[in-house]
């Protein structure tokens, strides 16, 4: 049945192999076609919008040489009657032309850059018109040909016109500048006779301004104009930039297109053709459901004429396939029957036979060794040959019985060191359990004496802080004390200050004696002189005598009081300074004194809160002990319990076979 499968899928596979080739060849084939369209519609796509830029050049070409006369009939000298006539009738030569104008120079003109404007019509500029500054004057005067400008749209007609200009030279210097405004439609007409459903093709300035298009939100009218990098989001910037290329866009209306452009030799400008792949695409599906379907058909002709080529190959074996089974059901007690009528079944035959002997030989030995192991009989030896690639087995098994034979000897030592150990761990156990146990009670009572220790110490802080308390109050009475000393020492000094005034005074009312005594000396001298006449005025001259006399003696007592007074007063100062001096070193002392019971308060905390440390300390140290008790009581009933493990191990051991 595997065997009758295996012909199917042969089959299956072949057909399939065939089938894809020749599918691929027949896509292959369609995409080398489908090239070849796309090459030439890209092509016809570039003659097209070169047929296009060379009617632009060929139409552009007439209206520069139409410029080119005008300018060279003033340049020539033929135009020196009026030249206002000679502009209307160049103008009248042309339907597409809006105006025709010459600008020269000329003598008493009222323009201020000296040139005079002729233009057809009869138009005359105002007296404040600079012709000289207008873009298309200045761009003919710096260029050698024909100034294209920038197209625009007149407002009056919406129409889009451009000017041509040609600077006028005479002798080898310019004198002015010919131009014509002429209308676009022509061009316009031309470009929008392209439009064809998807197919168009739209003209963009040498500035980037798209003049025409199909969408006429962005082509060039009144007030509104679009850039090539704006439009659409920059989608013709590429095909704008690169010319002659074909690019391939998401066009406006959807879809990608094939787009290409080319530039005007006379103008600058820029044509550019968009073709729609919308027939190109439908080519390319027709060649490939055409590609498919003659592979597919190719496929299953040469498939078919494979399976009955190879059906007849497999025969012979579905005679072996049925029993071959056999050998993954476990019988290898079955023997093949040989079939002399073809050589290859007949080898496969005698290989199939000589296959089911080597496996049972080997399997027959693997169950020996395998049964003797589960019967704990490590004392067996693998003999006999092992041919090829089954010398690993062999290998195998007797290594096997020789990793069991190490590791059960090994796991026996161990056994025995380990119940050896596991008794000395015993032991050792109860003795830490033991030790533990005194350490915990010490440290209890270290505890008990800790606490005795921090009741005292609070007891010394209390009275530390009380000294404090008093000897800060008496610190702050002393410094009041010794603040009211400063202030009589002040005062003492004040009234000394005062009977130096006071000694002033008398000082002066004895000198105010003096003068009066002599004043009254004089005036008893005079009266003398006077004789009968003086006698009035000595008497007074001796009465003001007597009292300068009396002054004079009650200076000199309050002199002496004064002196006493001061003498006293220096005495109370000096005894002041010592009392003063007493008190500040008392002060001292007592500063001193507060520092020291400072220190000894400090201190006190210090050891109170080093003493309360040491008392956590020991409490920790005390459940430390008591959890190492019973961890050591622990680990001495799990090594009694891992001594019985070992012996129990040893006596399971000692049940195989090992080999000595």
């Amino acid at each position: 049945m595997e065997l009758r499968k295996l012909s199917v899928n042969v089959n299956k596979k072949t057909n399939a192999s065939i089938q894809k080739l020749f599918l691929g060849l027949c896509v292959l084939a369609g995409m080398v076609i489908l090239a070849i369209i796309l090459g030439n519609a890209t092509k016809n796509n570039r003659k097209q919008v070169e047929l296009f830029r060379a009617e632009i050049d060929k139409s552009m070409s007439e209206k520069i040489a139409f410029i080119d006369t005008v300018a060279a009939g003033v340049s020539s000298g033929t135009v020196t009657g009026n030249i206002g006539a000679y502009v209307d009738q160049m103008a009248g030569l042309h339907s597409d032309v809006s105006a025709v104008y010459v600008c020269v120079e000329e003598a008493g003109t009222i323009y201020s850059d000296g040139i005079m404007t002729y233009m057809s019509g009869g138009w005359i500029p105002n007296a404040d018109f600079v012709v000289s500054e207008r873009s298309w004057y200045t761009g003919a005067v710096a260029c050698d040909s024909v100034f294209v400008s920038e197209p625009y749209v007149d407002e009056q007609s919406g129409n889009i016109c451009i000017t041509l200009a040609k600077a006028i030279i005479r002798n080898g210097r310019t004198i002015g500048v010919a131009g014509m405004d002429m209308y676009m439609d022509d061009l316009v007409s031309l470009i929008e006779s392209s439009y064809d459903g998807g197919n168009y093709i739209f003209l963009v300035s040498g500035e980037g301004t798209i003049l025409t298009h199909p969408d006429s939100s962005v082509a060039l009218t009144v007030g509104s104009s679009s850039h090539i990098q704006d439009a659409y989001h920059g989608k013709y910037e590429k095909v704008y930039g690169k010319e002659g290329k074909n690019r391939l866009i998401w066009d406006y209306k959807g879809g990608f297109k094939f787009a290409v452009s080319d530039s005007s030799e006379t103008t600058g400008w820029k044509v550019v053709a968009v073709i729609s792949l919308k027939g190109v695409l439908l080519a390319a599906l027709l060649i490939i459901v055409v590609a498919v379907a003659a592979g597919i058909g190719i496929g299953k002709l040469i498939g078919h004429h494979v399976t009955k080529s190879v059906s007849p190959m497999f025969a012979p074996l579905e005679a072996l396939s049925a029993n071959v089974s056999k050998i993954s059901e476990g019988k290898l007690d079955y023997t093949f029957t040989v079939d002399e009528q073809s050589e290859e079944v007949h080898a496969l035959t005698i290989a199939l036979n000589d296959t089911m002997r080597s496996l049972q030989h080997y399997i027959s030995e693997i169950a020996n060794a395998v049964t003797a192991i589960s019967e704990k009989n490590l004392n067996f030896s693998v003999d006999g040959d092992y041919a090829g690639d089954y010398e690993s087995i062999k290998l195998a098994l007797l290594r096997i019985m020789e990793v069991l034979n190490d590791s059960f000897r090994e796991i026996n030592t161990q056994a025995g060191t380990v119940l050896e150990y596991s008794g000395e761990l015993s032991k050792t156990s109860e003795c830490v359990a033991r030790i533990a146990t005194d350490q915990s009670e010490s440290v209890i009572h270290a505890s008990e004496e800790m606490k005795h220790l921090t009741d005292n110490m609070e007891q010394i802080a209390g009275l530390a802080d009380t000294i404090k308390h008093n000897t800060d109050t008496t610190n702050e009475n002393l410094s009041v004390g010794n603040q009211e000393m400063q202030e009589l020492v002040d005062a003492m000094n004040e009234i000394a200050g005062c009977y130096d005034e006071i000694a002033g005074f008398v000082t002066e009312i004895n000198a105010i004696a003096s003068q009066t005594n002599l004043l009254a000396l004089n005036a008893s001298i005079e009266a003398a002189r006077a004789g009968e006449a003086g006698r009035g005025f000595a008497v007074v001259a001796d009465e003001i005598g007597i009292l300068s006399n009396g002054s004079a003696q009650s200076s000199a007592k309050i002199s002496s009081v004064i002196a006493r007074s001061l003498s006293s007063v220096e005495k109370g100062k000096n005894l002041v300074k010592k009392t003063q001096k007493t008190i500040q070193d008392g002060v001292a002392y007592s500063e001193e004194s507060t520092q020291m019971v400072n220190a000894i308060v400090n201190s006190v905390n210090v050891q109170k809160q080093s003493v309360n440390e040491i008392s956590a300390n020991l409490k920790e140290i005390s459940s430390m002990a008591e959890s190492n008790a019973a961890s050591a009581q622990e680990n001495s009933a799990i090594s009694m319990n891992l001594g019985d493990c070992a012996a129990a191990l040893m006596d399971t051991i000692r049940e195989f076979n090992l080999k000595k």
